[in-house]
């Protein structure tokens, strides 16, 4: 149809149909823009979280692989010490061998050392007889010895007396041998008897003031250091537990020593100490004396033992032997340093909490 033959109405309508159209090619259009924005949008955030998850991933993998490696370490570490311990049990094991070697070998010397015990036991009970029988035996003897050679003393010394002058010269000096033979064979016998009573003759230990004891043995040696103008020093001594007379009898001869055994060019000087040693009182008599040889440090203390000749220091050889015993009965030692010439220092030891008797000899 013409557009001459169309009505003003008709052409009206179809464009408000095409305006229409129009209107909605715009919508769709509109429309496809907002849906096209809103797939982008989403694509974006899409691409977003596929980085995240990668990057999430890429953790876990780099995570997994430190854990692998840890794994990995961890199970070498398991396998080292898998391997230490296969060598510690055979270590064990040979150890746990050698204990029981060691256990049966303790066993066997425990054993042995019952039997040993066993038999120090009957030989220190045999010991104690003999000693004991001999402590008599000296005593007895010494004691007995002494009438008869009294008897021979006392007439020799008549036979001197009445005869001196009415004899040569050769008898007078064979009388005078045996007087002073007599004289020395009683000195000894003296001493034998000191010594043996150290163990038959002691008293119970108690409460003594050693200073009070020193002072005492250098009052009983007075004429002895008058005649060599002998100076006798001390420091404060302690009271200790101890048989007095045996105590007083360790410093009288230890005194009488170092006077006795004086340098010719020297007045003596002795001086008396004694200090706190643990759990034992050490006490010291030293002297400026001709001193001892140390190798002869043993010999000193046995019986009848002489250095010097008895013409020039006279004694019996015995004060030593029993200041030892004495200090042996308290628990105690005693022994000496000396410079030749010098002096020499004598030590013994007491202990601070005395044993008896009975506890001492075992």
């Amino acid at each position: 149809m013409d557009i001459q033959d169309k009505t003003k109405g008709e052409l009206q309508k179809e464009l408000t149909e095409l305006q229409s159209n129009f209107n909605y090619l715009n919508l769709l259009k509109d429309i496809d823009a907002a849906r096209r924005m809103q797939l982008e949008q989403e694509l974006a955030e899409a691409h977003q979280e596929i980085a995240f998850q990668n990057e999430e991933k890429g953790k876990r993998a780099a995570e997994l692989i430190i854990a692998n490696l840890k794994l990995k370490f961890e199970t070498e570490e398991k396998a080292k010490r898998a391997a230490e311990l296969v060598i510690a049990n055979i270590e064990l094991v040979f150890q746990n061998e050698e204990k029981a070697k060691r256990a049966a070998e303790l066993v066997i010397a425990n054993k042995e050392l019952v039997f040993q015990n066993g038999e120090k036991v009957k030989r220190a009970k045999e010991l104690e007889n003999v000693n004991r029988d001999l402590e008599q035996f000296a005593y007895v003897a010494s004691h007995d010895l002494q009438e008869p050679l009294r008897m021979i003393s006392s007439y020799t010394q008549l036979l001197e007396r009445r005869y001196k002058d009415k004899l040569d010269q050769d008898a007078n000096d064979y009388i005078h041998f045996v007087v002073d033979g007599a004289i020395r064979m009683q000195k000894l016998l003296i001493s034998l008897l000191d010594f043996s009573r150290v163990s038959t003759r002691s008293k119970t230990f108690k409460q003594v003031d050693t200073k009070t004891i020193a002072g005492q043995a250098i009052s009983n040696l007075q004429q002895l250091i008058r005649e060599n103008a002998a100076l006798i020093t001390n420091d404060d001594l302690p009271v200790i537990q101890a048989d007095e007379m045996q105590i007083l009898q360790v410093f009288q001869n230890l005194i009488e020593n170092a006077i006795k055994f004086k340098k010719k060019t020297e007045l003596p000087k002795i001086h008396i100490t004694c200090t706190k040693q643990q759990e034992m009182y050490q006490f010291s008599v030293a002297d400026n004396g001709i001193g001892i040889e140390m190798q002869y440090h043993d010999r000193v203390f046995i019986v009848f033992q002489r250095l010097n000749s008895a013409k020039d220091y006279p004694g019996s050889g015995i004060g030593l032997s029993i200041c030892k015993r004495i200090v042996e009965r308290h628990g105690g030692t005693i022994w000496f340093e000396s410079t030749v010439n010098e002096g020499s220092t004598f030590y013994f030891t007491i202990p601070e909490q005395i044993a008896t008797d009975s506890q001492i000899n075992r």
